[in-house]
């Protein structure tokens, strides 16, 4: 009877496939989870477009008048849009401050660009004036009405990205774009 003798390990080339494997996946994790991945950019444009319908509906509820300041801050060179929520606090005036379990602000993905529409009207998001009460970029007004805004978001050097839209009746709508053709 022929006996096989049998090492027991690894050859070089089965080391060579799983350390391959291995790098390939790290790869494709870093892409998907990468900075300018479309599904962050769809996931900040969401999150602005969900919290300011809330603070909407807590200006309708609490019949006092709320707001969201847009601008831009500059951390390390780099330029990032950011937004927080604003209460009219009677003869306060404007303060920074939200409903219940809402974040104060947030901001939105790195490497975005902003484009802003004002009642049709392009409009500059400006950083935040020192020694200057906040005032609101869009008013969330008591009765449900809202300052109409468009709100693109899209990547440096990009042509297209998610809409954030509302008009003067209160609605706050996400619209996704592909190559200038509204999806919704």
């Amino acid at each position: 009877m022929l006996q096989r003798s049998r090492q027991a390990g690894f050859s070089l080339l089965e080391l060579l496939v799983v350390v391959f494997i291995i790098a390939l996946g790290s790869a494709i994790i870093s892409l998907a989870i990468g900075s300018n991945s479309p599904q962050k950019l769809r996931a900040s444009a969401s999150e602005f477009a969900n919290l300011t319908a809330l603070v909407e509906e807590e200006a309708v509820l609490s019949r006092e008048p709320w707001g969201v300041q847009l601008y831009r801050e500059t951390n390390e060179g780099e330029d990032n849009i950011a937004y927080r929520f604003l209460h009219f606090a009677g003869e306060k005036g404007w303060q920074v401050e939200a409903p219940r379990d809402i974040p104060e602000g947030g901001h939105f993905a790195e490497n975005i660009v902003a484009l802003l529409e004002l009642e049709g009207a392009e409009q500059l998001i400006e950083p935040l004036p020192e020694k200057k009460s906040p005032q609101p970029t869009i008013w969330l007004a008591p009765g449900g009405e809202v300052t109409p805004f468009v709100l693109q978001l899209r990547f440096k050097g990009a042509d297209d990205g998610p809409v954030v839209r509302s008009d003067a009746l209160g609605r706050i709508q996400l619209e996704l774009q592909k190559d200038g053709e509204s999806l919704k």
